[in-house]
């Protein structure tokens, strides 16, 4: 394979590693688990990034293009498990959705599940026994995860993790 289709193939790994850890982030995964996504993701990087600058040298071009592209690739994986940010931009794409789904279920319709609520899927639908209506996007006898419709200031869950997203709605993973 000729050299400059190997680095194009290189860099579209690299590109394809900030991919996984957005859409991971964005899809409602577990937040501790997004966080050991993103320290795999970013020593891949590291890794991908450390082998395009050897080859690079070795060729006696110029590092900066695959420094910038690492810089770039490092910074989203890292800001979408630390911020949250993929979330709450799917979360505000969703949120008519979501609110659609809460009034299906506070009506006690019965609702066929899996559903899509925006581009979440919803795979548990329910009042919780202090009122709250839950949409889990990964329910689990142990503890689910997925959005809760609740004040901010007032989480009746015993929680594992947490992303506030609005006065309405939060993201929760019940330990």
């Amino acid at each position: 394979m000729k050299r400059q289709h190997s680095e194009a193939a290189w860099m579209a790994l690299l590109g394809a590693l900030a991919l996984v850890a957005v859409l991971h982030a964005a899809t409602g995964g577990e937040p501790l688990a997004a966080m050991v996504w993103a320290l795999a993701l970013s020593g891949a990087a590291i890794a991908v990034s450390g082998h395009l600058v050897g080859d690079r040298r070795a060729t006696k071009r110029p590092v900066w293009p695959v420094l910038g592209a690492a810089a770039v690739c490092l910074a989203a994986i890292l800001s979408a498990a630390a911020t949250y940010w993929p979330l709450r931009l799917a979360y505000g794409v969703s949120r008519g959705a979501l609110e659609r789904l809460a009034e299906r279920v506070r009506a006690g319709e019965r609702i066929a599940l899996p559903v899509r609520a925006g581009i979440f899927r919803v795979r548990g639908a329910e009042i919780s026994r202090h009122g709250v209506v839950c949409l889990w996007t990964h329910p689990d006898p142990a503890g689910s995860t997925g959005f809760v419709q609740c004040r901010r200031d007032d989480i009746p869950f015993n929680l594992g993790s947490l992303v506030r997203l609005d006065d309405r709605w939060q993201f929760i993973s019940e330990d």
